[in-house]
């Protein structure tokens, strides 16, 4: 009876997220969302930001620290939770896509490269907390390096990788567990590692 009661109150609360987020986010009814996914609009931006298509299973988190940002997600694909799509320019994953738990999609680099950059961050985050507001409410982010990140068809990402800014991973590859990917994949090929490497062909 109490795990009746606790299903019920985290499908209650996730439902509830849903219907506040409606004017962020279209699904197609034969999606399914898992009890993991979350969605995360740290900005109040009335137009949609996640495009999910058919017979679709998802579970992970939607992190959107600004007021751009655009996730799309084809048809029969499946991410499982605990990985994190964190956009702020666009994040493109195709048609029968596969990815593993804990991987970390991320399409900007999140801070500047210049240290006194990333120190007016703290300052500017200090105060936005301290205001009550986001820790991010007022980022500049004009010195912040954003690149679109592009997953085509049949892809197949692996447990714990890391996907960074501006890379695009080629119809039908493969992405070892726990690699860092920082350069674009060529279709049908296996790459693992940190940097991902090159490991070989794929038939297909």
């Amino acid at each position: 009876m109490i795990r009746l009661l606790l299903n019920f109150y985290k499908k209650y609360k996730f439902n509830k997220m849903l219907d506040r987020r409606k004017k962020n986010i279209s699904i197609d009814k034969s999606t399914i969302l898992m009890p993991s996914t979350y969605f995360d609009f740290r900005t109040n931006v009335d137009k949609i930001r996640t495009l999910i298509g058919k017979d679709s299973m998802i579970g992970c988190t939607f992190i959107f620290e600004s007021d751009e940002g655009f996730i799309k997600i084809g048809d029969r694909t499946f991410i499982n939770g605990g990985t994190n799509l964190i956009s702020r320019s666009e994040i493109d994953i195709g048609n029968d896509v596969t990815i593993g738990w804990g991987c970390y999609i991320y399409d900007h680099n999140s801070h500047s490269l210049d240290w006194k950059d990333r120190a007016d961050d703290i300052k500017q985050q200090r105060m936005d907390y301290l205001n009550g507001n986001n820790l991010i409410a007022a980022k500049e982010w004009s010195n912040v390096m954003s690149k679109p990140i592009k997953i085509c068809d049949k892809a197949w990402i692996g447990f714990d990788a890391v996907i960074l800014k501006g890379v695009t991973i080629g119809e039908g590859a493969i992405v070892g567990a726990r690699s860092v990917v920082t350069k674009d994949v060529e279709p049908w090929t296996v790459v693992a590692g940190n940097p991902a490497r090159f490991i070989k062909n794929i038939e297909y």
